[in-house]
C-alpha cells in the first residue's frame, strides 16, 4: 500500500510539472520523473513506483543500488538509472545493474563500459554529464569538451547508445543563474544534434529545488528525491 505522504508528494510534483510545462506550451507527458533514491528505504522506493507515476529509479552509488536491487520484488518492475559519479572500477558491476547510465564524463569510462558490454552482448542507453554549474565540486565534462566525448561514443562505442545530456544546476537561490545553466545545456544539446547529425531526445536536468525552471528550459527528465520522499531518513 502506498503511503499517504509519498502519494501526496507525487501528486504535488505532477501538478507543478504540468503547470511549468503549460507555461511554455509543453505537454507534461513529455517529462519523465526519475525518483532519486539515495539513502531512501526500499519500502518507500517500491511505494513510489507503485503509484504508476515514476518512470525510473535513480541511484547515486553502485554498491547501494546492488543491495537494493537484490531485494527488489518481481513486481512492480522499473528502470534503473545511474545518476551519480561512476568510478571506472565500478563499471563492470554498473553495466549489470543499471538500464541507463546518465553520468558519462570521460572517454576512458566509455571505453571500459564498451568492453564490458561487448562481453555481455548488451547495448546501454547513456547520457553525457556536462558540468553546467561552474562549481568545482561537481562532476561532468566541461561544455567545450562535450562534443569530443559525443564523437568518441558515436564513433568508437557501438554498444553505448547516446540519448542525451545530463546536468546539475548550481547550488544557489539565484534563479537567473540556475536558468542560465539549464539554457546552456539545452543549447549544447541542440548544437550537438545539428553538428553531428544525431537525435538526442533526452535532456536530464532539474532536481527537487529547481525542476520547474529546468522544465521551462526544455528538460525531458527530472531527478527528484526530497520532493517525493521528504528529507532522507524521514
Amino acid at each position: 500500500m502506498v503511503s499517504a505522504d509519498v502519494y501526496n508528494n507525487i501528486e504535488i510534483v505532477k501538478y507543478k510539472i504540468a503547470k511549468a510545462a503549460a507555461s511554455i506550451g509543453r505537454d507534461s507527458d513529455q517529462i519523465k520523473i526519475i525518483a532519486a533514491t539515495k539513502g531512501q528505504p526500499l519500502e518507500a522506493m517500491i511505494q513510489a513506483v507503485e503509484t504508476g507515476y515514476i518512470d525510473g529509479i535513480g541511484e547515486n552509488r553502485v554498491q547501494e543500488a546492488r543491495k537494493k536491487k537484490e531485494k527488489w520484488p518481481k513486481s512492480p518492475s522499473t528502470t534503473w538509472h545511474m545518476i551519480g559519479h561512476l568510478q571506472r572500477n565500478k563499471a563492470k558491476v554498473a553495466v549489470q545493474l543499471f538500464d541507463v547510465i546518465q553520468s558519462i564524463d570521460s572517454a576512458n569510462l566509455t571505453d571500459i563500459l564498451e568492453q564490458r558490454l561487448v562481453l555481455l552482448r548488451k547495448t546501454m542507453p547513456v547520457l553525457i554529464e556536462v558540468k553546467i554549474s561552474g562549481e568545482a565540486s561537481k562532476y561532468g565534462v566541461e561544455p567545450d569538451h562535450a562534443r569530443a566525448l559525443a564523437e568518441h561514443i558515436l564513433g568508437l562505442c557501438p554498444h553505448l547508445k547516446l540519448i542525451g545530456l545530463m546536468g546539475i544546476g548550481p547550488l544557489t537561490d539565484e534563479k537567473k543563474r540556475i536558468r542560465s545553466s539549464f539554457a546552456l545545456l539545452r543549447r549544447l544539446k541542440e548544437e550537438l544534434e545539428e553538428d553531428l547529425g544525431v537525435e538526442l531526445p533526452e535532456l536530464s536536468m532539474g532536481m527537487s529545488d529547481d525542476f520547474e525552471i529546468a522544465i521551462a528550459e526544455g528538460s525531458t527528465m527530472v531527478r527528484l528525491g526530497r520532493a517525493i520522499f521528504g528529507p532522507r531518513g524521514n
